[in-house]
């Protein structure tokens, strides 16, 4: 987005296809007959409103389009000034798809911009801008409502009921138009065309646009600042601003944004950053617009929400990590965003207890959301098991599908309504998940069954085993976990006594061969990893050891199952998963099983 914005901002530099000129007497057409527009356009080009030409000209007569028209309207109201940018960024996050369809090249953003101060409405839009609309001349008495809009006065203009103008042509000027030319006209804005008429229909030409701007300016001069509110007073309509001594005031009429929405002052609280958006005529000068900057979430936090506090006027929450049981306090910004059950609220409305998300930008909560405490995910599949002891689903819902679930020593599991082990789970089997807190408490499992004959194509040997098969000269590839049973005519057996082409019989759960049979010689199976323990985890059951492979280092998962046996060496004595320590030396036997060493028998020398 903002590389969009950028090239917004620089193509609003080069409107009117023209380079800024920034100097006096540089244009060389704007005596004789345009003489009058003369300290009016360089003004406007000294401050990089209007642009000239490459040969030196302004061209003063041609006509302005309705689009270029707004565009340096919106530019007048800061669309394109650098502190506005993250409005204009706002503007067209909310309007960018709106406005596609009008291909307003490279007045989109100042188009955006208006829409999102309310200068003009999307029901407005077809008016101006659809097919031709956009790039034909704007009338005059469309050039007086943009000047009113653009000055904040239509209320004001629009009150207006008994009008008096003394132009000859006043029937000619549109009946919803008349206030906003007396009101353009009472300014001293706009005036008739020397002829005793105000030529409503008449195209407004480059000149002219900008002795409306020039003027506009001096009446309104929009003026920018970036401030931190240290107070707020919404029964006095007062603020007051970092590095300020006093309060300054605003009004009923002043409008304040917070990210696209239109809110209320009571809505504001010190420590928010804003950007407000002066007027100054000759008269005061006043707040018009309030605009509060919404910080970015960079991380996001699950915790039990335990309550808030306030110390020295800065505003802490606290909240329990579900897996831990840790307790963290966390600066938390007034102007959190607060949401429970969808609807917005203040942070007193959090019960403890509540399970949230906090959302941080760098330290501070910026974003507190309310989540189920319990959910249940159903119609999940077993995508991947992983050896840290989680476990990776698919689901044809996109919130759920590739979550990963680390399971720990409160995780229950069942397979097909008995209980199980982490061991036991396969890819492919079907999940109901139950989730406490986020925190992973239960997992059911269900596998399916089913019988293939067909002939062997292959199989490997590897961390993660498989075999192929041929079945009606279709290839199907399946897991071998490590419990899988061999049987070659009634005894067991091991895969090297099968040859490539025999024909076998396969049982598969889920995604894994538990069962094979087939015709060959009889043998035995068996896998060993030795090597130093690195990391325990008692609860999933999972041993970390590292080895050397050659010159290099190599890490391995071992995960151990209730029946696993553990023998200490060199006593030959029973020994106990909890008893292994990091730098221990261990020899794990067993097999492979969807990648994972399952072990069910380990000798331990401690170190």
């Amino acid at each position: 987005m903002k590389k969009i914005i950028s090239m917004l901002l620089a193509s609003a530099v080069a409107a009117s296809m023209a380079v800024p000129v920034m100097a006096k007497d540089t244009f060389k057409d704007l005596d004789g007959q345009y003489s009058w527009s003369k300290e009016y356009v360089e003004e406007m080009a000294q401050k990089g409103l209007i642009a000239g030409f490459d040969d030196g000209t302004y061209r003063p007569g041609n006509d302005v389009s309705r689009m270029d028209a707004f565009a340096l309207f919106a530019r007048l109201m800061g669309s394109n000034n650098e502190v506005n940018e993250e409005i204009l960024e706002a503007a067209l996050e909310k309007y960018g798809d709106v406005l596609e369809d009008y291909k307003l090249k490279y007045t989109e953003g100042d188009i955006a911009y208006l829409l999102y101060r309310g200068i003009i409405t999307e029901k407005e839009l077809d008016t101006y801008f659809k097919g031709n609309k956009k790039t034909e001349a704007m009338p005059r008495y469309e050039a007086a409502i943009l000047i009113t809009k653009a000055m904040l006065a239509e209320d004001a203009a629009t009150e207006e009921v008994l009008i008096d103008m003394d132009y000859a042509d006043v029937s000619d000027i549109p009946k919803e138009a008349r206030q906003y030319v007396y009101y353009v006209t009472q300014k001293g804005i706009m005036n008739g065309t020397g002829d005793g008429k105000f030529s409503p229909n008449g195209k407004v030409q480059r000149g002219q646009i900008a002795v409306m701007l020039s003027k506009t300016a001096n009446s309104s001069n929009y003026y920018f600042e970036v401030a931190k509110l240290e107070k707020v007073d919404a029964e006095a309509n007062n603020i007051k601003i970092a590095d300020y001594d006093d309060e300054i005031g605003y009004s009923k009429d002043t409008i304040i944004f917070r990210d696209g929405e239109k809110i209320k002052d009571n809505e504001l609280f010190p420590g928010q950053t804003v950007i407000l958006t002066y007027s100054e005529n000759d008269e005061n000068v006043k707040i018009v617009f309030i605009d509060v900057l919404v910080a970015e979430v960079t991380d996001e936090l699950k915790v039990i929400y335990k309550g808030y506090s306030s110390t020295g006027g800065t505003l802490y929450v606290s909240g329990e990590d579900p897996v831990t049981g840790d307790t963290t306090q966390y600066i938390c910004s007034p102007n959190a965003i607060i949401t429970i059950g969808g609807e917005a609220l203040n942070i007193n409305k959090i019960k403890a207890g509540e399970y949230v998300t906090l959302g941080l930008a760098g330290e501070t909560v910026v974003e507190i959301t309310s989540m189920q405490k319990s959910e249940t995910i159903k119609d999940a599949k077993l995508s991947g098991i992983n050896p840290n002891g989680s476990i990776t689903i698919s689901h044809e819902d996109e919130k759920y599908d590739g979550m990963e679930f680390t399971l720990t020593g409160a995780t229950r599991i069942t397979k097909d309504s008995e209980p199980a082990e982490f061991a036991d789970l396969f890819r492919g089997d079907e999940l109901v998940l139950r989730l406490e807190y986020g925190v992973l408490s239960s997992i059911s499992a269900q596998a399916s069954r089913r019988t293939i004959t067909g002939t062997l194509k292959a199989y490997t040997i590897s961390n993660s085993p498989t075999l192929t098969i041929s079945v009606n000269g279709k290839e199907e590839t399946y897991d071998i976990p490590a419990s899988v049973k061999i049987m070659v005519d009634g005894k067991e057996g091991k895969l090297a006594d099968y040859e490539i082409g025999s024909g076998i019989k396969i049982t598969i759960e889920s995604e894994a061969i538990v069962k094979v049979e087939a015709a060959a010689n009889v043998g035995t199976v068996g896998s060993k990893l030795a090597g130093n323990v690195i990391s325990v985890n008692v609860s999933a059951k999972v041993i970390m050891i590292s080895y050397m492979e050659g010159n290099s280092e190599v890490t391995a998962y071992i995960t151990c199952k209730d029946s696993t046996k553990y023998i200490a060496m060199p006593s030959f004595s029973d020994y106990t998963l909890k008893k292994i320590k990091v730098g221990d030396t261990v020899e794990a036997y067993g097999g492979y099983q969807n990648g994972i060493f399952i072990c069910t028998g380990m000798t331990v020398m401690p170190k």
